[in-house]
């Protein structure tokens, strides 16, 4: 039952992840994968701390999607002057 749970919850923040990317949300779904790496780096110790860190993700990527972060836009400097 565990694995069925972690693997909804995979799947699911991988898609949410996906849509981001197809609407060009770029740094939002940058930071969603930054995030998501982080916490399961943090929480590798054991079954627990992964089941953990992915619903953690899965929420988080929920958050970002219904509300985007306000990232500083990187435009490069025009040449014409």
């Amino acid at each position: 039952m565990e694995f069925l749970v972690i693997g909804c919850a995979v799947a699911f923040n991988f898609l949410v992840i996906k849509v981001k990317f197809e609407k060009k949300r770029f740094a939002d779904g940058v930071l969603d994968v930054l995030l998501l790496a982080i916490i399961t780096f943090l929480f590798s110790g054991s079954f627990g701390g992964l089941v953990v860190a992915t619903v953690a993700s899965a929420i988080i990527s929920l958050f970002l999607l219904a509300f985007p972060p306000k990232l500083p836009s990187f435009k490069p400097p025009s040449l014409s002057k």
